[in-house]
């Protein structure tokens, strides 16, 4: 094997020994982090489900303001939603997609709990706090699917 250094290699060391931004990077929150080794991308699930719990939120009160909740007239106010309200449409099909793509999301997060042993001694409160969420998210899905 050579010895010599490449080219690469060179132009690292020289912007090192200058302006040690890299070094500084890997110090900080590079490889001398210290990372749990089953650290994969199922750990993104639970930060998703905020995400899309934000979305929804987000989207449901724009919708609110300006949906009429009679029987005879929700249909129109949808429409007018639809229609006449400034990205309307874009909130109501947000919020209709981000219902199915949130709870696809938390399922995974689920899932991953379930496989890791994530409701194991120390965490079964943690596991017991998330299933009474999901309840109280199939619920409010429910009062939204049933919306006159």
């Amino acid at each position: 094997m050579s010895t010599e250094k490449s080219t690469l290699t060179k132009i690292y060391e020289w912007h090192e020994q200058r302006l040690p931004i890299f070094s500084f990077i890997d110090h900080s929150v590079g490889s001398q982090y210290p990372a749990p080794r089953n650290l994969n991308y199922f750990w993104n699930f639970g930060s998703l489900a905020g995400f899309m719990l934000v979305v929804m939120i987000m989207t449901g009160i724009f919708l609110a303001m300006n949906y009429t909740a009679h029987a005879t007239m929700a249909f129109d106010s949808v429409e007018r939603i639809m229609r006449d309200v400034n990205y309307g449409w874009l909130m109501r099909y947000l919020h209709a997609n981000g219902a199915s793509f949130f709870f696809i999301v938390v399922y995974i997060h689920i899932f991953r709990g379930l496989y890791y042993g994530s409701y194991k001694a120390p965490r079964e409160v943690l596991w017991w706090i998330g299933i009474l969420i999901l309840l109280a998210m199939m619920a409010t899905a429910f009062m939204g699917y049933v919306l006159p």
